[in-house]
């Protein structure tokens, strides 16, 4: 599997909007994250204040924000998830996490959540996150976070009545392998096993006493297209799975291909770098839920693929995105047309820029 080297080359073909115009974006839009410079730091609260610079998918264009704070429990801290425009953060010297809202383009007066302390500190550090709520609240009975800190074990956590997280052991052919997703329509986290033969859910019982369960359910993948065996071997795939804002859920698999190995000094690997060569879309049978059938028509949605819990959004909802289209983070950065095959790529030739968030925020 790729090494996702999170470096971006610089947007510098695509025109810098200035921050007065920052405010014309749609609520909640997703972006992507470029980079942050401290315009100032404040030595009494221990804040900096900060301007982010933004790649706009609609207009394909970056965009620096106005001037906001950044918290002082974030400043070090290393971010390593995204759930609903929320990302998460550790401290490797006493592991606490946080949950924030601050790099949400429109947010002026950012939120800090603070969740129990894992009590280890994850290695490699791959971890998968997933909300439950859109909107959290650490005072909401209802409001749980789900995440994969290691191999064979989900976690969840819920902040109201727990001050612990709880590791569900799983089998291992049936380790999470896909990113975790929420899904609104069942109340349930999702994700599938290692071979997408297994999709594994975690309802959110209303009891909050009763002891979590993972329940499994066999996939079986329909009407499968032809591919070059070639093109197959080739290549290396990653699963994920999203939920329309209709209810549909979806299953992709992303094909990526390696480009070169970056070595050190001693001919030992340091990285892989990887292009997208295409993606296939599977959607779920509403009768028979273990069917998902191949499709290259989603209509107007969009699809948003990264580090983080995929989104799934109405292109009418916001003018200027491809309906029909995969964005994606990782493997490159670009678009990818379902029905044509084509891809569109948003990187230019200009000097890397290292992005320590590779999420799509929303």
């Amino acid at each position: 599997m790729s090494l996702f080297i999170s470096r971006v080359r610089n947007l510098s073909a695509y025109r810098v909007v200035s921050a007065r115009f920052f405010s014309s974006l749609p609520p909640e839009s997703p972006c992507f994250l470029l980079s942050d410079k401290t315009v100032k730091e404040c030595r009494e609260s221990g804040e900096r204040i900060v301007r982010y610079r933004i790649f706009d998918p609609r207009t394909e264009q970056v965009v620096t924000t106005s001037e906001k704070k950044l918290p002082k429990e974030l400043i070090g801290q290393t971010l390593f998830g995204s759930s609903q425009g929320w990302v998460a953060s550790m401290d490797s010297k006493d592991l606490p996490i946080n949950l924030t809202d601050v790099y949400k383009p429109l947010v002026t007066s950012p939120r800090v959540i603070p969740l129990p302390s894992l009590g280890f500190y994850p290695r490699p550090f791959t971890t998968e996150l997933s909300l439950s709520s859109q909107c959290p609240d650490q005072d909401q009975e209802d409001f749980t976070v789900a995440a994969k800190f290691c191999g064979t074990h989900l976690s969840v956590c819920t902040p109201c009545l727990n001050s612990e997280w709880i590791h569900i052991e799983t089998s291992l052919p049936l380790v999470p392998a896909s990113e975790l997703m929420y899904s609104k329509r069942d109340k349930a986290f999702y994700f599938t096993s290692a071979k997408g033969l297994y999709m594994g859910s975690l309802p959110l019982s209303s009891n909050k006493k009763e002891k979590k369960k993972i329940k499994y359910q066999e996939v079986r993948l329909c009407n499968f297209p032809k591919i070059p065996g070639e093109m197959l071997d080739r290549c290396f795939a990653s699963k994920h799975l999203v939920e329309s804002p209709s209810g549909d859920l979806f299953l992709v698999k992303w094909y990526a291909q390696c480009t070169h190995i970056e070595e050190d000094g001693n001919g030992e690997a340091q990285g892989i770098h990887s292009k997208t060569k295409r993606f296939m879309v599977f959607r779920q049978d509403k009768k028979r839920r273990g069917y998902f059938s191949y499709t290259e028509d989603i209509g107007d949605l969009c699809i948003f693929l990264s580090k983080g819990e995929a989104l799934c959004l109405s292109s009418s909802m916001y003018p200027g995105l491809k309906p029909n289209s995969i964005y994606y983070i990782g493997h490159g950065l670009g678009s990818y047309d379902l029905a044509s095959g084509a891809v569109h790529s948003f990187e230019s030739l200009g000097a890397t820029m290292l992005n320590h968030a590779p999420f799509w925020i929303h």
